[in-house]
C-alpha cells in the first residue's frame, strides 16, 4: 500500500513556507456576517486573528493590501469539480484545476471521485490520488471518496485515516465502466456504515447523482429515430422522472438510517416539493444545483453545439425559475459548477452529436461572475450569494470551521471583487485545460481581481479586461475535516491553529486534547472553560496547573488514560496514531527476543500497577524497550507512592509538549 507521509508533509512545508508573517486587507467594503462594511482584515500566519475598523493601527512590518472600491469577500468553495487526476489528466489535473479555481476567486475545492483512473473507491486508490497531488495546487482541496458495488469495507477507512470529506454514488451510469451505479441494497448497505460511523461522531456525508435508469432506457428507446443534433431529442432522453423517481428512493432510505444525504445537481424542478415535505419531516437531506442551471436554457441551447450538454440536462426558463424559487425558499442551499472537463475531442463538435458526446460543463473559473450577473437581475445581495457558494458548500464537508466565511479563527482567504466590471468571456484565456465552453462571448458582470490564500496573493489582475496572472509557487494544502485530522485514528494527525481552537465545537476540542493527554476526562472540561488560550503552550501550562488542583481519583484518571508501554499489536490496534508511532510497536512472535522483552514489560507493569494503583508513564523520547524496562524497574523501588504518581503525570506533560512539536509544526 502506497503512504501518503511524505506528500501531505511536503504539501504543508510549502504552504507554510509561503505563509505571510502579517497581511491587512482593508477596504469600505469587506463581507462580514452577511454585510458589506468598513473593514480591515488582520491574517497572520494564514489565519484571521481579527477583523478591526477600516483605520485601524496597522502592526509594524506587516503587508497591506488596499482594495479601494472593490469588494472583500470570502473565497469560493467549490463542493463539485471533477479534476481527473491521475489518469485522465488530459481531460483536466489538480494544476490547470486550481488555475484557473485561483482565477474565478476559489480558493477550496472538493474532487470528485470519478473520473480519475483508478477511481477513489478504496483506500489505497486514495493513496494513489495523495501522491499525485504533489506540489502543484494553487488552492486547498479537499478529497471526496465513491461507493461502488461492493466497496461497504473501504468506507470508514478512507473517513477515519483517510480523511475523505464525503462520498459520491451514482444510481445511473457514470459514464465509465470503473464507476458503476449502485442498486438499492448498495445504498443501505452504505448507509449502515454510515450510520456507526455517525455514533462515534465521524460520518461524512453521502451524496447521490440522483437519476434512475429506467425513464432514460424508456425515452432512449422512444427516441431511437430523433435527430441527435437537436436539443430537443437530448432534453427528452433525460426525463425529470428520472431525478424525482431517483430522489424519492434517496429520502425514503435517509429517514430509515437517519444519516446526512445530498442531491448532486438538481436540474428538475419538479423534485422540490417532495424534498421540502422532507426536510420539514426531519430527513437530514441538502440539496445543490449549478451554476449553468441558474444561468443556461434550453430554449437558448443551439441545435448542435454539444458545450451545452450535461447530465442531467440544462431544462426550460420555467423551470430555471422554479429553481431560483428553490433557492430563495432555503430548499435548496448550495450552488456549484459541477466542472466536468474533457479533451474536445468526446464533445463530438463536428457530429454534433447530443446523443453520443461527453456531458458536462467547464465554468470553474466563471461561477463567481456568472452567479452575480444573475443576482444583480434578481435583486440578490452579495451576502446572499455566498451563502450559497461559500458559506454552505464548506459546511457540507465539515471545512465551515476553517472556509467559507470571513471570521476570527479561520483561514486567511479572501478575494478582491469588483462588483461592476463589464467583460467578454474569450475561451481561448481561460485558465484551465481544455479551452471550450458554452459561455464562450457571453458578456458577465463582476471580475476577481486579486485571491490570497492565507493571507498570499496568488492570482491578480491588472484591469478588468486582463485575464490575470498567478502570483508566487503553488502553495495548495490538502484539507481534511478538523474532527479527523485530530482523531485518534487517522494517518497524519494534527491540531488546527490556536485561533481555530478557540472557536471550535466542544467535540473537536475534546478531540485535541485527547491528542495531547489521551482520554483524560478531568482534564477536558476545565480547559473548554479556560479559553481562548493564547498558544498550544499556554494550554498545556494551563493542563499542567488543572492536574495539580485535582483530587486522587480524578489524578488517578488522568493518568490512567495513557496507554501502557510496551504495546504489543493486539494492544497497538486500540491505541492511537500517536500512541502507535511512539512506542514503536514490534510483533513478539517475529523474534524470540522481542517475546521475551514483552513478556517482561506485561510482567513488570503488572507489577507496577498492583503497587502504585496506576500506570506506569515515563516520557520515551526515543529510548529503546529494554532500557524502558530498566526505567520501569528502577521506578518500582520509589515507597512513596504520592511522589510517584506526580513523576507519571509530569511524565504526561512532557509527551504532551513533544507532541505538540508534532501535531503543530
Amino acid at each position: 500500500m502506497l503512504s501518503s507521509h511524505n506528500t501531505v508533509l511536503h504539501l504543508a512545508r510549502s504552504a507554510r513556507d509561503a505563509k505571510m508573517k502579517h497581511c491587512v486587507v482593508r477596504g469600505e467594503h469587506v463581507l462580514v456576517q452577511g454585510t458589506l462594511r468598513p473593514a480591515s482584515v488582520h491574517i497572520r500566519d494564514g489565519v484571521i486573528v481579527s477583523i478591526d475598523g477600516l483605520d485601524a493601527p496597522i502592526p509594524e512590518g506587516a503587508d497591506v493590501i488596499d482594495a479601494r472600491s472593490f469588494y472583500i469577500l470570502p473565497g469560493v468553495v467549490d463542493s463539485h469539480v471533477h479534476v481527473n487526476e491521475p489518469g485522465r489528466t488530459e481531460w483536466e489535473g489538480f494544476s490547470t484545476a486550481t488555475l484557473a479555481a485561483a482565477a474565478g476567486g476559489v480558493t477550496t475545492i472538493i474532487d470528485m471521485p470519478l473520473n480519475s483512473n483508478p477511481v477513489t473507491t478504496t483506500y489505497e486508490a486514495l493513496q494513489i490520488k495523495l501522491n499525485a497531488l504533489g506540489s502543484q495546487c494553487c488552492v486547498d482541496v479537499g478529497l471526496l471518496g465513491g461507493v461502488i458495488p461492493g466497496n461497504t469495507n473501504e468506507i470508514a477507512p478512507m473517513v477515519e485515516q483517510g480523511g475523505v470529506v464525503g462520498f459520491k454514488m451514482f444510481m445511473v451510469h457514470s459514464g465509465i465502466d470503473d464507476f458503476p451505479a449502485v442498486a438499492e441494497q448498495d445504498i443501505k448497505d452504505a448507509m449502515a456504515v454510515m450510520k456507526e460511523l455517525k455514533k462515534k461522531g465521524n460520518d461524512v456525508v453521502l451524496m447521490f447523482h440522483a437519476e434512475v435508469a429506467e425513464p432514460i432506457d424508456a425515452a432512449a428507446e422512444e427516441l431511437k429515430s430523433h435527430d441527435p443534433k437537436s436539443y430537443s431529442t437530448f432534453l427528452k432522453s433525460r426525463p425529470d422522472s428520472a431525478e424525482t423517481q431517483a430522489i424519492a428512493i434517496v429520502i425514503r432510505l435517509a429517514k430509515e438510517y437517519g444519516v446526512h444525504v445530498h442531491v448532486v445537481h438538481l436540474s428538475s424542478a419538479d423534485a422540490i416539493d417532495m424534498i421540502r415535505a422532507a426536510q420539514k419531516d426531519g430527513v437530514y437531506i441538502t440539496v445543490e444545483t449549478t451554476y449553468h442551471y441558474l444561468h443556461l436554457q434550453a430554449e437558448q441551447v443551439p441545435d448542435g453545439n454539444t458545450l451545452f450538454k450535461c447530465c442531467p440536462p440544462i431544462r426550460e426558463a420555467s423551470n430555471q425559475e422554479r429553481l431560483w424559487q428553490g433557492l430563495h425558499d432555503d430548499v435548496i442551499t448550495l450552488v456549484v459548477s459541477d466542472h466536468s472537463p474533457c479533451v474536445v475531442e468526446l464533445k463530438r463538435l463536428n457530429q454534433g452529436d447530443f446523443l453520443g458526446a461527453w456531458g458536462g460543463i467547464s465554468s470553474l473559473q466563471l461561477g463567481l461572475p456568472l452567479m452575480w450577473t444573475e443576482a444583480q437581475k434578481r435583486n440578490i445581495t452579495i451576502g446572499r450569494l455566498f451563502e450559497w457558494i461559500a458559506a454552505k458548500t464548506s459546511a457540507l464537508v465539515h471545512l465551515n470551521d476553517r472556509k467559507g466565511s470571513i471570521e476570527v479563527g479561520k483561514d486567511g482567504d479572501v478575494i478582491l471583487f469588483d462588483p461592476s466590471a463589464k467583460w467578454v468571456v474569450d475561451q481561448a484565456k481561460l485558465h484551465f485545460k481544455n479551452k471550450c465552453s458554452p459561455y464562450h462571448g457571453e458578456t458577465l458582470t463582476g471580475k476577481v481581481m486579486k485571491t490570497i490564500l492565507r493571507g498570499q496573493v496568488i492570482f491578480e489582475c491588472a484591469s478588468d479586461s486582463d485575464y490575470g496572472t498567478h502570483v508566487g509557487a503553488p502553495s495548495g494544502l490538502r484539507l481534511v475535516p478538523t474532527r479527523t485530522q485530530a482523531g485518534h485514528r487517522y494517518s497524519e494527525p494534527r491540531l488546527p491553529p490556536i485561533e481555530r481552537l478557540n472557536a471550535a465545537d466542544p467535540d473537536v476540542v475534546k478531540r485535541c486534547v485527547d491528542l495531547l493527554f489521551e482520554t483524560a476526562p478531568p482534564l477536558f472540561d476545565p480547559l473548554l472553560k479556560a479559553r481562548p488560550f493564547r498558544s498550544y503552550e499556554e494550554l498545556i501550562d494551563k493542563a499542567t496547573t488543572i492536574v495539580q488542583g485535582l483530587n486522587k481519583d480524578e489524578r488517578l484518571q488522568v493518568i490512567n488514560a495513557h496507554p501502557r508501554i510496551g504495546l504489543d499489536p493486539n494492544a497497538a490496534a486500540q491505541a492511537s496514531t500517536l500512541s502507535r508511532r511512539e512506542q514503536g510497536v514490534s510483533d513478539p512472535a517475529s523474534d524470540p527476543k522481542i517475546k521475551a522483552l514483552f513478556d517482561d514489560l506485561r510482567k513488570y507493569n503488572d507489577l507496577y500497577e498492583q503497587t502504585f494503583g496506576h500506570l506506569f508513564v515515563v516520557f520515551v523520547a526515543g529510548r529503546p524497550k529494554d532500557v524502558i524496562l530498566e526505567v520501569l524497574k528502577e521506578r518500582l523501588q520509589n515507597e512513596d507512592k504520592a511522589a510517584e504518581l506526580n513523576t507519571g503525570l509530569e511524565a504526561m506533560m512532557l509527551i504532551a509538549k513533544d507532541r505538540l512539536k508534532k501535531l503543530h509544526p
